[in-house]
């Protein structure tokens, strides 16, 4: 039905029921938007996220922080309690967060709406503001993210890698990316093995991809659109998380094996028996709320590794 209808998703920057757990963030005013994160018609903006359970307190150097970035193909979800609250429970209870901060970062759209680099900004401005607002340690925070947003983590990653010395701006402790969408112009699902397993239709990754790339050239070979067949070094640790019925497991698959492949990197797979696309986000929704929190597990036995 999404696919079909086609419309573009309003967010809003009231607190709803959130309440005071939701808080905006607003552009760095440092000189961080470089390289790709630079257009001439789009500029970072004032942006909203969730905590989970609550914001940090004065103890926050002692907590591990998710910035978490959640899935929707770039074109739906918003980062609160309907769209991540079970999500967040999963990664409080069992994955070693102590909190959650869930990104409202821009949903792009038809006729140019919020194209990219929009999504890469807000995850941008997201990681200072948790440095310097929050003032949460780098070396505390997690980058998470399904899906879309395991492809926006990724590039996040790429950027701070690529810009690091430039922007002075530290890596995080490492990376959760669980079902991540690392080829967007793969979407012609006909002669995939899973698509008898899975759920998602050509219709909705196509409009997604083509919402997100918009006018950006050569959007299937961008390395900070498409992370398959762009691996880059890092030495953030990165957990891998793929369903072996989803229609992208081969992809990610060979995405963490081209990671892998690069000296000094740190890549952990975890392939999750007969799941299908984003169990992590959707478990309540498609019945796999047990495989779900064995996920969860194994997210926090990573994070406790390092």
């Amino acid at each position: 039905m999404a696919s079909r209808a086609g419309t573009t998703k309003t967010l809003t920057l009231e607190k709803g029921k959130e309440g005071e757990r939701f808080q905006t963030v607003i552009p760095s005013d440092l000189d961080v938007y470089k390289g790709p994160l630079m257009s001439e018609t789009v500029k970072p903006a004032t942006i909203g996220g969730t905590w989970f359970p609550h914001a940090p307190g004065p103890d926050v150097a002692g907590k591990t922080i998710v910035l978490y970035f959640h899935g929707g193909a770039f074109i739906e979800g918003d980062g609160r309690d309907a769209n991540c609250g079970q999500l967040a429970k999963r990664l409080l209870r069992k994955g070693g967060a102590d909190a959650v901060f869930s990104v409202q970062y821009r949903l792009s759209g038809y006729r140019g709406v919020n194209p990219f680099p929009a999504a890469l900004q807000d995850a941008l401005s997201s990681y200072l503001f948790l440095l310097s607002k929050v003032c949460v340690p780098a070396g505390q925070i997690v980058i998470g993210g399904d899906s879309a947003g395991g492809n926006l983590a990724t590039a996040l990653l790429r950027y701070l890698h690529e810009f690091e010395a430039g922007i002075n701006v530290p890596m995080p402790r490492c990376a959760v990316v669980l079902s991540p969408w690392v080829a967007l112009f793969q979407y012609e699902f006909a002669e995939n093995p899973n698509r008898g397993t899975d759920f998602i239709p050509a219709s909705y990754s196509c409009r997604g991809a083509h919402a997100y790339a918009g006018s950006e050239p050569d959007a299937a070979s961008n390395p900070y659109i498409t992370p398959l067949g762009n691996p880059f070094p890092t030495r953030v640790p990165i957990f891998v998380n793929a369903g072996s019925a989803e229609l992208l497991y081969e992809s990610i698959t060979r995405w963490a094996e081209e990671m892998r492949g690069v000296d000094g990197n740190i890549v952990e797979v975890h392939h999750e028996e007969a799941a299908v696309h984003d169990t992590f986000l959707l478990a309540e929704l498609l019945g796999f709320e047990k495989s779900a929190w064995e996920v969860a597990a194994r997210i926090g036995e990573f994070m406790h590794r390092h």
